[in-house]
């Protein structure tokens, strides 16, 4: 029953669904036709660079392709089990409903230990390049838009109009970007009059849907609230947010390839990375379901993003 089709396909598109927002949006999926792969890796000797098209008659076109001097990577394998005991003893409604069940978790626990592996990966480099820095956006000294505007052109240029430029901000950083009282300035609210007499309360109060509006080029924002604890087993919790005092400004293509200069990639494997399945335990007594994939989220172009911290 594990691997009837109709289970195999709930399975699939729970973990289709399951894929988080964020961790896309900042390294969308990139398929690769095998486990080993070539991909363009863009650094200060090797730059992106638009193609000329131009041909004379007679004469050669430019040729796209990859060289012994690109980067090559393998697909890591990720696995995660969910045992249902006493498999025999369920009437085939629970078992499938047990199935179901194991197959959800599995595929919002595969879909989370993803994100948590890119915005790591994104945090980390964003904060060692270069053009990063830190502004207090909780100061009515400094104009968060205006930095983040600069933080757009650089990025710009680094990406050379191959990939758009988008934002993502960590919570915190977030909520001293609305608090702001430059950011708060921008938004003109009107108390009205009401019926009978009385009076609307008029509020300033920026959602992350209205950043992109105010920041040249218009960008796509998200925001990230992923909570961790980083604390080991059996010690106190220490629980924070995985992105918190940071604002990443990146380029990145929405279907990238791997030849475009977007700041990160997922590379997964053609035709759905999410791989569902069963077995038996050792001792035969227990099924247990499986959730495969094979990813490898990837930073392609390091001078694409920078971050501004606290």
């Amino acid at each position: 029953l594990a691997t009837s089709p109709l289970l195999t396909q709930y399975a699939i598109t729970a973990s289709q669904k399951a894929i988080r927002p964020v961790g896309q949006f900042i390294a969308p999926i990139c398929e690769v036709p095998d486990l080993t792969f070539r991909y363009k890796k863009y650094t200060e000797q090797n730059r992106y660079r638009v193609p000329s098209t131009k041909r004379q008659p007679g004469g050669k076109a430019t040729v796209l392709g990859f060289s012994a001097d690109d980067a090559s990577a393998i697909l890591n394998p990720n696995a995660l089990d969910f045992p249902i005991p006493n498999a025999d003893g369920l009437s085939d409604e629970g078992l499938q409903f047990s199935i179901q069940e194991a197959q959800s978790i599995l595929a919002d626990s595969s879909a989370l230990a993803l994100e948590n592996e890119i915005v790591s990966l994104a945090a980390t480099t964003a904060k060692a390049n270069g053009n990063s820095a830190d502004s207090d956006f909780t100061s009515s000294n400094v104009d968060p838009i205006s930095v983040l505007d600069d933080a757009i052109l650089t990025v710009m240029k680094a990406a050379k109009n191959g990939a758009p430029v988008k934002l993502l901000f960590g919570t915190t950083k977030f909520k001293q970007f609305r608090n702001n009282a430059n950011v708060r300035a921008k938004f003109v609210v009107a108390a009205g009059g009401g019926a009978g007499g009385s009076r609307s309360l008029g509020t300033v109060s920026p959602t992350i849907d209205d950043v992109g509006a105010l920041l040249m080029t218009s960008p796509e924002v998200q925001l990230s609230m992923m909570v961790i604890d980083t604390s080991k087993p059996g010690l106190a919790e220490s629980i924070g947010f995985l992105l918190d005092d940071c604002v990443i400004v990146f380029a990145s293509n929405d279907t990238p390839n791997r030849m475009d200069p977007s700041f990160m990639k997922t590379f997964a494997r053609m035709g759905g990375f999410f791989k569902p399945g069963s077995y038996m335990s050792e001792d035969q007594r227990d099924q247990i379901l499986k959730m495969d994939w094979t990813t490898l989220p990837l930073v392609t172009n390091t001078a694409a993003a920078l971050a501004i911290t606290t």
